[in-house]
Parts: C-alpha cells; sequence; structure tokens
C-alpha cells in the first residue's frame, strides 16, 4: 500500500489541454511495498505492465523490476489515464490507475505492492475478510494545491465496505461488479469534483488518487458559513428477485425547474449524481424505455450526509386492475 508522502513527490498534475497529451515516452518506475516502521522497501521480481484504451484492454508495455525494485516503461502515453498492473508470487495483483507526465519522464513514478500476508492481515485487524471474487480499492485523496492528504471525506460507494485509513487513505472492501461509483463529500468543505469511477478487477487490488480542489469554508458578512451541498444516491432493482437494473436514467426536480445533472444505474443498479444545496428536498424520477417505477418519483430530503431514493423497476404497469401477472413480474394493487 502506498504512503501518502512518497506519492505526493512523484504525483503530477495533468491537465488533458497540457500539449503533450497524447505523446508518447518511457517511464522509469519504481515498485515498494511498506516495511518495518513504514520504510519503503524495493521488491524486485515484479511484473509491470501498461494497459490503455476501452476498458484498459490493450497491453502498451511490460517490464520486470530488478534487484533495486525498477524497471522501464516504454511508449507509455502521456496526459491519458492508464493502468498498471503490478503482479508477484505472494503478491495481491494491483492496478494503478494514473497519467504521467513528462516530469515522470525525468524523474520517474514510484508504486506500491503489498504481500498477500500483509494484505490481508490489514483486512483481519479491519474485520473483514478478502474476497477473491470482489475488487479491492485503495483510494487516495489529496488536495490538489498542497498535495496533502484530506482526512475525514465521507465516500458514498455503490457496493463495498468503506474504512478510513487516515492522511487521506481510503479503502473500499469488496466492492461488486466492473467499476465502483465513488461519492465525495465532506461537512463545510466543497470539491471541484464530486465522484469519480474506479475500474473493479476480481481479487485484485485497484490503487487511484483523486486530486480535488477544496473550497473550504466560505466567508460571507464576517462570519464562517460551511458550504452544504450534498449528493443523492440510490438503487433501483427488480421487485421479488432483487436484482440490479442497469441503463435507469433518474432525473431531480425543484418544482418545475431541473434541480441538477441526471444519473444513470450502473450494472449493481446504483446511481448517484451532486451536488445539491441542502438542507432542502428534491423529487427523485426515475425513467426507462418499457419500464415502470414503484414509487414513480420519491421525495428525497438531503441533509449533510446527503440523501437516498431506491425504487423497484417493473416490465409491466404497477397499478393496474387489481392483481397483475405479466412476464417476469407479479404483484397487487393496494
Amino acid at each position: 500500500m502506498g504512503k501518502t508522502t512518497c506519492l505526493i513527490l512523484v504525483t503530477v498534475f495533468v491537465l488533458a489541454t497540457l500539449p503533450f497529451s497524447g505523446m508518447a515516452a518511457d517511464i522509469p518506475v519504481n515498485v515498494y511495498e511498506d516495511g518495518a516502521n513504514g520504510n519503503p522497501v524495493a521488491v524486485p521480481g515484479v511484473k509491470v505492465e501498461a494497459f490503455g484504451g476501452y476498458g484498459f484492454k490493450a497491453l502498451l508495455s511490460s517490464g520486470m523490476t530488478g534487484s533495486d525494485g525498477s524497471c522501464v516503461l516504454n511508449n507509455v502515453p502521456l496526459g491519458k489515464e492508464v493502468a498498471i498492473k503490478l503482479t508477484k508470487a505472494g503478491y495481491i495483483t494491483e492496478y494503478d490507475i494514473r497519467s504521467f507526465s513528462e516530469t515522470d519522464v525525468d524523474i520517474g513514478a514510484v508504486l506500491w505492492t503489498g504481500s498477500e500476508a500483509n494484505v490481508k492481515a490489514l483486512y483481519t485487524n479491519l474485520g473483514e475478510t478478502f474476497d477473491v471474487k470482489k475488487g479491492q480499492v485503495y483510494l487516495e485523496i489529496n488536495d490538489e494545491l498542497t498535495g496533502e492528504g484530506i482526512e475525514g471525506v465521507q465516500l458514498s460507494v455503490s457496493s463495498g465496505n468503506v474504512f478510513d485509513l487516515g492522511q487521506g487513505e481510503y479503502l473500499i472492501a469488496n466492492a461488486g461488479g466492473a467499476s465502483l461509483m465513488v461519492g465525495i463529500q465532506k461537512p463545510g468543505h466543497t470539491f471541484d469534483m464530486a465522484s469519480v469511477t474506479i475500474p473493479l478487477f476480481a481479487g485484485t487490488m485497484t490503487q487511484t488518487y483523486a486530486k480535488v480542489q477544496n473550497g473550504g469554508a466560505v466567508i460571507e458578512s464576517g462570519q464562517v458559513t460551511a458550504v452544504t451541498r450534498a449528493s443523492i444516491s440510490g438503487h433501483i432493482t427488480e421487485p421479488s428477485t432483487n436484482h440490479p437494473i442497469s441503463g435507469v436514467t433518474v432525473n431531480f426536480m425543484t418544482g418545475t425547474q431541473i434541480a441538477g445533472p441526471p444519473a444513470v444505474t450502473d450494472s449493481t443498479g446504483f446511481y448517484m449524481s451532486a451536488p445539491f444545496p441542502q438542507p432542502r428536498a428534491y423529487k427523485v424520477i426515475p425513467q426507462g424505455d418499457s419500464l415502470y417505477f414503484n414509487p414513480a418519483a420519491r421525495i428525497v430530503f438531503v441533509g449533510a450526509n446527503g440523501g437516498r431514493g431506491d425504487f423497484k423497476g417493473f416490465n409491466c404497469p404497477p397499478f393496474s386492475t387489481n392483481c397483475v401477472k405479466y412476464r417476469t413480474c407479479s404483484f397487487c394493487q393496494d
């Protein structure tokens, strides 16, 4: 697992508008693991692969770390997000999701891995089991200006269990599906991003980094007033099986006005949208082709911890004559 202090030295803030975006270069990398007292220890014999393209399925480069834990990845695109896969017997397979810049070409990049024994011991200490059929996520949230980790962030996740490891480091254990949606909020603070979507790989650890602009508190009339914005999230599932329904568009209204960006349910039936000023009530309305929802709309109150609205989806009208049995749904009118 990575340490904030070391990552700050090598993390570069990449903007899509930089002139080198789309170029490729050779990136020197060093692979470490946490040793005694948190001291980094170089790890030799690690296979390092860079993947890009849709779903990170295209192999771009590969190398093997030497005795000093270093190798070079050739022809890696700059300014584009890639997945760096780390594999070694006795170690948890890890994907490091990041973008590289010209600074990485000059000074290299640091990657972190962890032995199976150490990672599973961490899970045991947290009262969690490492599920090899699920995805694991290590998320680091840093202030873009200072590089410091932001502690006490409240994460809303589409699946899995959240653990705050301190210093802006968070673990989401045993998340399901192909990706994880994470809402980011902290009372009294406003961030320039409300959520991140992280790819998941079964039985592996995905490491990724959210660099946010932290607006902090707003000074108003000589007094500090907390910025009060939060997210709305929920699940949409079938009524009898609780199977998730993906591809449902969820809209948000206040009166006749659109209140926020629409959301679309993912493969786990989860949706989330932000930010919404709070405390305030919003009307949440799901829409899907040939689908009906119970309720058809829901009033959701958004407080400091956000708001939640779950729905059931039917492929036949839920309030037709008395009892209805049609295709996969069966229910009765109240």
